[in-house]
């Protein structure tokens, strides 16, 4: 519970401090189910998520099978995402799934385009994450945190 209040005011105190200035980046947060091992743990998170939504990796420190989501592809936060996590464009990212589909049979993480469904599958599955906007992470139920920001 302490970790989602520190969360939530390290978030508001962000958003709050960058208020000002207009032409500031946008802000965004990596949401992942409140139980998460990578909350509390020294693992490179940012490297993890990478590799889990690319599914190099199936599942989280300890073992919880990862299910990453995606927001829509117009999506500020999945453009963000693609760019400054994942370190691709939406045409490489595109290429690393056909790779996939043809080699392993994998298919791209399912797409989420509502708010309070990203929320209800974080909440209900330990596994789950997804990028979103400062202000929908600001919105999260208890059950959903920030496992890291980023801008872009």
């Amino acid at each position: 519970m302490h970790r989602f209040i520190l969360s939530r005011l390290g978030l508001l105190i962000a958003l709050v401090l960058g208020a000002g200035s207009a032409a500031r980046a946008a802000d965004y947060a990596l949401l992942v189910n409140a139980d998460n091992p990578l909350l509390d743990s020294k693992v490179d998170a940012r490297e993890t998520v990478k590799q889990l939504f690319l599914k190099e990796l199936s599942s989280w420190p300890g073992d919880e099978a990862a299910l990453p989501l995606a927001r829509t592809k117009a999506s500020p936060a999945q453009t963000a995402f693609i760019a400054k996590v994942l370190g691709m464009t939406p045409a490489t990212l595109d290429t690393h799934w056909l790779r996939l589909k043809q080699t392993r049979g994998e298919t791209p993480p399912r797409e989420v385009g509502s708010t309070l469904i990203l929320f209800r599958q974080i909440s209900r599955n330990p596994g789950a994450f997804a990028p979103a906007t400062a202000d929908e992470a600001l919105d999260a139920p208890a059950e959903v945190a920030v496992l890291f920001r980023f801008s872009d």
